[in-house]
């Protein structure tokens, strides 16, 4: 027994440490690209992938340092900012890569434009009601809600997309010209596929 007790103090705090890392980083990657980069549509495009980071993340530092489920509440609302939008945000970002290797699309930007919309749309299922999620819990270093009769159509509709943005991604990737611009957008494609994946609530599998 008191090895699992020690085994998951261990756990949590690494979990804590890491997200901590990722908020620090993103965070300020944010404000680099918003500063500098502010004029271009690829730097506008991470800027919100990582602005959609940044909101899950911070959720999950903050929900380590409360203490009951009151206070834990709107923090677990407050990462769904990021969540709802992030395969949006994914989208947005492989669209700006293959219009960067002159791939135009209107058709492709008014799905990024629909994603966005259903992104809000998920957002308001996730803070107003329990059709998304529903009955949040509190346990130290695992404070969650429990999955909604909707949270399905949520977990496909985000696999689904990160998976066509990938392949957009790797359409980028095909058309560039050089060696050189090709390994960058390799680079490009394994950075931003892993903090996407991470951003997905697990837990709530485990708690459907």
């Amino acid at each position: 027994m008191e090895f699992a007790s020690t085994f998951t103090f261990i756990i949590t705090r690494l979990n804590e440490a890491l997200s901590s890392a990722i908020v620090i980083i993103a965070f300020s990657l944010f404000v680099y690209m918003f500063t500098y980069n502010l004029r271009s549509s690829i730097g506008r495009a991470f800027a919100v992938l990582l602005a959609c980071m940044c909101f899950a993340y911070a959720g999950d530092v903050a929900i380590y340092k409360v203490t009951n489920i009151e206070d834990a509440l709107p923090w677990l609302k407050f990462q769904w900012i990021g969540i709802a939008f992030i395969p949006a945000a994914y989208l947005h970002f492989a669209d700006v890569l293959l219009r960067a290797t002159n791939a135009i699309s209107p058709r492709r930007r008014f799905t990024v434009f629909l994603a966005y919309f259903f992104g809000f749309l998920i957002l308001l299922l996730a803070i107003q009601t329990d059709y998304l999620v529903r009955d949040p819990f509190y346990s130290p270093g695992v404070t969650q809600f429990r999955s909604g009769p909707f949270f399905w159509i949520f977990t496909c509709y985000f696999y689904t997309t990160l998976l066509w943005g990938a392949y957009k991604v790797y359409r980028a990737r095909a058309r560039c010209l050089t060696s050189g611009a090709r390994k960058r957008m390799t680079y490009l494609a394994v950075s931003f596929v892993a903090p996407a994946l991470g951003v997905y609530p697990y837990m709530l599998i485990a708690n459907a």
